[in-house]
Formats: C-alpha cells, structure tokens, sequence
C-alpha cells in the first residue's frame, strides 16, 4: 500500500497576538509550562557560555571604549617621557639649603600643569596632570649612639675632625671649650663604674652641654653645605655627620633669615600650644649665650647683631615648666 506523499504547500498559520500566546502558556497545562522554563533556561545557559567564550577569545581592539583608556595611559606615559628627557635631572632634583641665611628653603622645582590627549580616535579622552612641587633639603644628622659608654669617643671625634676643618670652620677657643665640657662628662662616666648611687644623674647632667655643643657644630656643618649645595654632602661628611634627603614641610624647621633692615634677624620657630613660651638664644662663639627673648610668639624680629658676621642662635618652648630641646640655627648677617 502506498503511502500518500504530503503536501508541499505552505499551512496557514493563523497569527496571535503575544496577550493571547501569553494567556494560553499560562492556562495550560503543567506540562506545557514546564516545557517553557525549561526552554528558557537552556537560552540563558547558551548565553552564558558564549559570553565566556568571547572574553576568553578577547583581543584588544584600540577603537572599543576599554582601548580608549588604555590608549590613554599610553599617551600618558609617552608625554611624560618627553617631558622629563627634555630636561636635566638636576633640574627637579637639587640639593637645596635648609637655610642660607637670607631664605629658609629655596624650591627645587614649581608645580607644572601637563594636559595629556588619548591616541583613540572613537573615544578621546583629555587628562589633565599637575606634578608636585619639589621641596627638599640635604640635612646633617648627628645620630648619636645609645649607650654612654660610647658617647665620649663618638663625640670627640667629631670634635677633632672639625677642628682645622676648612669645610666646617671653628675657632680653636671653641674647640677648646667643647673638649672640656668632653672631659667632664668623660669623668662622670667613669665615676659610674663605681656603683655609687647619685652618679647616674650627674652623668646625665653633664651629657646636656656636651649634647648642646655637638648640635652647635652641626649648625655649622649644615650652614656651610646650604651655603654650597654642589659639595653639600662632602661637607657634612667632614665632620663626621651624618647625611640625609627630607622633604621639607613649611613651619616645622626653626631659621633664622635676614630682615630688610641691617643688623636684623627675623625668627620663625614650629608652632608651639598657646600656653608655651619661645626662648631665643644667639652667640657669637658657640659657648656663651645670650638671651634675646622669652616671648609668647613664634615670630620675631631682633636687631642688635654685626653686619658681615656669622652668629649661632637656638630655639626651644617652655610650657609650664617643661623646657624642650634646642633647636640650632647658623647664619650669616648682611
């Protein structure tokens, strides 16, 4: 029995609207929804798989809008290149002076404005850049060691070798005085040994000036090297000092700068609780010390100092009683 061939004409399909295909899924019957969820869930898994498909098989393109930023910091990098190869190192990295006298720090280098333009053409990108400014300074150190026991030697070292040191120049009365005020904190240390009571803080006391004396002739070390800064680091290290690059914070470093009227300094010290009083101190040799002024500002003007002179001055807050460190400062009057 032959079976009939069907026919290749096309059905009629009758047209719904998506209301009524949606009402008949939902009027039907289990089955029937089942069968739909279970159809679309396979569409999303499709999906899915062929979404980690293209991100594995994921080439940069430099006209898509991920090139466009990299293409971005390409441009960046490029500008910056050519910004810094036109110019000499030394021109943003100087060994400026803590103080020389007239200006408390001078600045390595201005804060420059750069605008960068992306290389996508699809997705410009204009970035604009302002490099920090440049403030730093070569300081000397005095790193002093811990223990007493090795104080003495430590700082008659440094002691001698400013002695006849054209790089760090000190009377000879000077290193007079510094050696015996050596010799009796030599004789207090020793007098520890003993075990007697008492001697400990009569060590203590007389490590103060020996203390005050070292930071004198650092003042003086670092005086010298802001004065040149090309040989800054040689000079320091003259005297056995040590030597390191800080940034500089405006406010936190006392100086003592030249005033507009001759014989005149003007003192700025680190700010201090509004109780404390400023103590300022000058000397002409590093071992006698005068007393300009104990006032509540930070900022004062003394007069009173020789034109064409080199003069030490020192700094230090009292509040309530409680006296801090010295600061030490040499400067050159106009």
């Amino acid at each position: 029995m032959l079976k009939s061939k069907k026919s290749s004409a096309p059905k009629k399909v009758r047209k719904i609207s998506t209301r009524t295909a949606k009402r008949r899924i939902s009027n039907g019957s289990a089955a029937n929804r089942k069968m739909v969820a279970k159809r679309k869930k396979g569409i999303r898994r499709a999906n899915y798989n062929s979404r980690n498909i293209r991100n594995a098989n994921w080439v940069y393109k430099p006209n898509t809008p991920v090139g466009g930023i990299r293409g971005a910091l390409l441009s960046a990098v490029m500008i910056l290149t050519v910004f810094f190869s036109k110019r000499s190192a030394s021109e943003f990295t100087q060994n400026v002076s803590q103080t020389d006298g007239k200006k408390a720090t001078r600045k390595a280098g201005k804060g420059k404005t750069i605008f960068l333009i992306s290389l996508s053409k699809n997705n410009p990108i204009l970035v604009m850049l302002t490099l920090p400014k440049s403030n730093r300074i070569i300081t000397a150190l005095l790193k002093m060691p811990k223990s007493y026991k090795l104080r003495g030697d430590w700082a008659r070292a440094r002691i001698n070798a400013c002695s006849d040191n054209v790089n760090i120049v000190i009377l000879p009365a000077t290193i007079t005085a510094y050696l015996a005020l050596l010799a009796i904190f030599v004789t207090a240390q020793t007098n520890m040994q003993n075990g007697t009571k008492g001697n400990k803080p009569i060590r203590d006391d007389a490590w103060v000036p020996v203390e005050n004396a070292m930071k004198s002739l650092l003042a003086v070390a670092q005086a010298n090297a802001n004065a040149s800064p090309s040989t800054a680091v040689a000079i320091i290290e003259s005297g056995l000092f040590s030597v390191k690059s800080v940034a500089v914070i405006p406010g936190t470093v006392f100086k003592a700068t030249n005033s507009n009227t001759l014989g005149n300094l003007n003192f700025k010290a680190p700010g201090a609780p509004r109780a404390a009083n400023h103590i300022f101190e000058k000397s002409v040799d590093g071992v006698t010390w005068i007393t300009l002024g104990t006032v509540r500002y930070c900022k004062m003007t003394y007069g009173g100092f020789t034109p064409v002179s080199k003069v030490w001055v020192r700094h230090r807050t009292d509040l309530n009683g409680v006296l801090s460190a010295w600061e030490y400062f040499y400067v050159t009057v106009n």
